[in-house]
C-alpha cells in the first residue's frame, strides 16, 4: 500500500513560505541599513565645508595661528621693539587684531612689568624678558611634541622617551599671547634697536608732537612739531621714568612714534619699499627678526596691505591692568574680567565668547577698573613733511656689496 505524502508535502510547503518571508525581510532590512547609511554619508559630504567652517570659526581663540577658514577675514601681529641686548628683553610689545573685512586695526599694548604668574611655559614673571630667557621644553621624543610637567609621568608610564630641548625665544613670546590672552597669532616683528635706527633714517625721520624738549647729544628738540632722526626717535621711545607707572607714560609716548614711523611706511610705494626703506634694513646686519621664512616680499605686501587703513579706524589700548606689588617687585597685574571683556570687544571679532577660564592668567589684584587710555589713532596723526637730518654713518648691506654712506638732508 502506497504511503500518504500529502502531509509532510503541505508542511514542507508551508516551511518553504515562512523561510521566503525572513529572506525578504532581512533583505529588507539590509536595503534600509544600506540606504540610511547612503544618506548620511551623502549628507555628510554635502555639509561638511559649512560644518567645518562654522566648527573653526567658533573655535578660533583655541588656536595658535588664524585657522585657515578664517584667514580672509582677519590676522593677528605680535611687533616689539628689543633691548639694547637683543637676547635679553623687549622695549615695546604690541599685539595687533587687522579685521580684514572692515578694514580696521586694533592695538593692545603690553606693559614690560607684565605679570605672567607661576608657570612652566615660562622661566621669568614678567613680560618684557620672556623674549631673552626662554624656558626649557620637556619634549616627548615618541609623539614629537612639548608636554607639560603635569603630564610628564603619564607619558613616561607610556614608555615613551622625555627628553629636554633647549627653549626658543619666539615660542615663548607667542605663548603668552596663545595662553595668557587665549588669542593666535600669525606673525611676529621684533625690531632691533639698530635696525630702528636704520629704517627711521632712511624714511627721512619721522615728525612727532614733542609735549617738552628733547635733547639728543649735541641737539635739542624743542617742545612742539619736530622732525626726528633715528637716534632722536629711539631716545624718545626708550625714555623712561621709574616704576610701572613710568613705563606706562612711555607706552603712551611711544604711540606718536610707531604712528610715525607706520604713516612713513605706507606712504611708500613697492619698490621705494624693496629698495629704499623696509629691503636694506632686511638686508642688513640687524633686520627685523620675523616668523619662520616670512619673505622681505611677504612684509612689504603686509604694508601696502594695512596701508588702506584710515587712522580713523585704527584703535590703540593698554592691556587691562594695574599697578601692583608682589613679593617685594612691580608688577602690572591683569585683571582678568577687565581683560575678557576688552579682547571680545576689540580683538575677537569672530570667534565664540571667550571667558575668564580660557586665560591662563594669574591675577595680583581682584576686580580692576583699569583706565586703558584707549584712543583713536587719527587723534595723534602728524603730517609727516620734515626730513631730518641724518649725519651719521648709515651702512647699507646688498645680496652683492656692502656700501657706507654718509646722509645729510636738510
Amino acid at each position: 500500500m502506497a504511503k500518504d505524502r500529502r502531509k509532510k508535502t503541505v508542511g514542507t510547503q508551508k516551511r518553504k513560505k515562512k523561510q521566503g518571508r525572513q529572506i525578504i525581510t532581512i533583505a529588507a532590512s539590509i536595503f534600509l541599513v544600506l540606504f540610511a547609511i547612503l544618506v548620511f554619508i551623502l549628507v555628510q559630504v554635502l555639509t561638511a565645508g559649512s560644518g567645518e567652517k562654522d566648527k573653526t570659526q567658533s573655535d578660533l581663540n583655541k588656536y595658535d595661528t588664524t585657522p585657515s577658514a578664517l584667514q580672509n577675514k582677519v590676522a593677528y601681529y605680535v611687533v616689539g621693539l628689543l633691548g639694547e641686548d637683543e637676547t635679553s628683553a623687549t622695549e615695546a610689545l604690541m599685539f595687533i587684531c587687522h579685521d580684514k573685512k572692515k578694514n580696521t586695526l586694533n592695538i593692545m599694548e603690553v606693559p614690560q612689568d607684565t605679570y605672567l604668574g607661576e608657570s612652566d611655559l615660562w622661566s621669568v614673571k614678567k613680560a618684557g624678558l620672556v623674549w631673552g630667557n626662554p624656558a626649557p621644553l620637556d619634549w616627548c621624543d615618541f609623539e614629537g611634541k612639548r608636554i607639560f610637567k603635569a603630564e610628564i609621568e603619564d607619558h613616561k608610564k607610556a614608555g615613551h622617551t622625555v627628553s629636554q630641548r633647549t627653549g626658543s625665544a619666539s615660542y615663548n613670546l607667542i605663548s603668552v599671547f596663545n595662553e595668557q590672552f587665549a588669542m593666535p597669532v600669525d606673525q611676529y616683528f621684533m625690531i632691533p634697536q639698530a635696525g630702528f635706527v636704520k629704517l627711521v633714517n632712511l624714511l627721512g625721520g619721522l615728525d612727532v608732537d614733542l609735549e617738552s624738549s628733547l635733547k639728543v647729544g649735541e641737539t635739542t628738540y624743542a617742545k612742539g612739531v619736530r622732525t626726528l632722526d633715528g637716534e632722536a626717535a629711539l631716545q624718545y621711545v626708550l625714555k623712561r621714568d621709574k616704576g610701572v607707572q613710568g613705563d606706562v607714560n612711555r607706552i603712551l609716548r611711544q604711540r606718536k612714534v610707531f604712528l610715525a614711523l607706520f604713516q612713513r611706511l605706507c606712504a611708500q610705494n613697492e619698490e621705494q619699499l624693496l629698495n629704499d626703506s623696509l629691503g636694506p634694513v632686511m638686508r642688513g646686519s640687524t633686520p627685523i627678526r620675523v616668523s619662520g621664512e616670512l619673505a622681505t616680499a611677504d612684509m612689504i605686501k603686509l604694508v601696502l596691505d594695512l596701508a588702506n587703513v584710515k587712522p580713523a579706524d585704527m584703535t590703540v589700548q593698554l592691556l587691562a591692568g594695574k599697578a601692583t606689588s608682589h613679593s617685594s617687585q612691580s608688577y602690572y597685574s591683569i585683571g582678568r574680567a577687565s581683560l575678557v571683556a576688552q579682547l571680545n570687544a576689540y580683538f575677537n571679532p569672530y570667534g565664540e565668547t571667550i571667558v575668564e577660564s580660557d586665560l591662563l592668567v594669574t591675577e595680583l589684584v581682584q576686580n580692576v577698573e583699569a583706565d586703558v587710555h584707549l584712543q583713536v589713532l587719527s587723534e595723534l596723526v602728524v603730517e609727516q613733511s620734515g626730513k631730518a637730518e641724518v649725519t651719521s654713518a648709515t651702512t647699507t648691506t646688498t645680496s652683492s656689496k656692502t656700501t657706507t654712506t654718509t646722509k645729510k638732508a636738510g
